[in-house]
């Protein structure tokens, strides 16, 4: 009898400690809680449906000399071969193509650079190949990039939803995979890429919207689901979100799949049932986002929580942030 009152005091207080709000059912186009997301484990990777903001910074007036970018069009000409003389367009891959020779990387350099470059080139086959180059027509790119920005509520910025698929779409690029990568590593990469096309210019980026972090209970619970973390959480409070348990729910093999520091999967066995009869909670674990609560209606052996059985527990959009590529490893209970 004190074992059920303790349980139900603790299932009181623990729901007490967290938002008021249901849960929604297992839908990954939207987000669970209508409050403002304020926490965010150092460690979150962005996740589908995610939105995150690109601020871009563009002052090419800080550039020493002006080096040719993508979209800019430039004039070749040859003061003793006017007929090798051309207009030529910079190619998405910072190329232009000139006669005789072929492809010749235009990118980043300078017109002068370059005619140096097309001389060489031409040494073995003209006398005197001496050329010049002009820019007709050059910043284009930033000028598509400003047009593409410019009607941005929030500046000189661009808003991205993290698609099912991980990726996100911004200007002038190829669609890029951010999903299970942090906001530091998808800014060096988004830097990296317009660094190709627009010389001197820099992003920032900021996650606005956090959807993905989460946690799913499953099992015998009352309310299994996913539910947003709204301040650091344990097992034991994250089945209160759920409601608790069921009538047969096996408390004392909860299974708690998290992550390693290489993103593979780890099945951890968890005594609830220990926890509530000792009233020690420093036994209870914190969770991060992406783990996943598994409560049996029966005991759960080694064999049946190890490789294939923890893979088949991680929902299909968690395959982006958990890397299933190498085994599942499986600590015991009180490692």
């Amino acid at each position: 009898m004190h074992k059920l009152i303790f349980i139900a005091f603790m299932l009181a207080f623990l729901i007490s400690c967290t938002s008021p709000h249901g849960p929604a059912s297992i839908d990954n186009n939207r987000q669970i809680y209508d409050d403002k997301i304020l926490y965010l484990s150092h460690d979150y990777m962005i996740s589908a449906g995610d939105q995150i903001e690109v601020s871009y910074h563009i002052d090419v007036r800080k550039q020493d000399v002006y080096r040719i970018a993508v979209g800019d069009q430039i004039r070749v000409e040859f003061p003793h071969y006017p007929q090798f003389d051309r207009s030529l367009n910079v190619r998405p891959d910072g190329r232009v193509t000139v006669p005789h020779i072929g492809d010749i990387d235009a990118f980043g350099l300078t017109p002068m650079e370059l005619a140096e470059r097309i001389t060489q080139k031409y040494e073995p086959i003209l006398r005197n190949p001496n050329c010049t180059v002009a820019l007709i027509r050059y910043g284009e790119s930033i000028r598509e990039l400003k047009e593409a920005i410019k009607t941005a509520t929030r500046g000189q910025s661009r808003l991205a939803l993290v698609q099912p698929d991980g990726r996100i779409a911004i200007p002038l690029l190829e669609p890029l995979r951010v999903a299970g990568m942090a906001v530091e590593d998808i800014q060096a990469n988004i830097n990296d890429e317009y660094q190709k096309i627009v010389p001197g210019m820099f992003t920032s980026v900021t996650l606005i919207n956090a959807v993905g972090n989460r946690v799913y209970i499953m099992g015998a619970v009352n309310e299994p689901g996913y539910y947003q973390l709204q301040g650091p959480t344990t097992v034991t409070q994250a089945v209160a979100m759920a409601k608790g348990f069921r009538p047969n729910a096996v408390t004392s093999d909860t299974l708690l799949i998290t992550r390693d520091e290489r993103n593979n999967a780890v099945g951890r066995i968890i005594d609830i049932e220990n926890i509530f009869d000792s009233g020690n909670l420093g036994k209870d674990t914190l969770l991060r986002q992406a783990d996943i609560i598994y409560v049996p209606t029966s005991r759960l052996g080694r064999a049946a929580v190890l490789g294939e059985t923890i893979r088949r527990m991680i929902p299909a959009d968690l395959g982006l942030i958990y890397s299933l590529s190498e085994s599942v490893n499986f600590i015991h209970s009180g490692d």
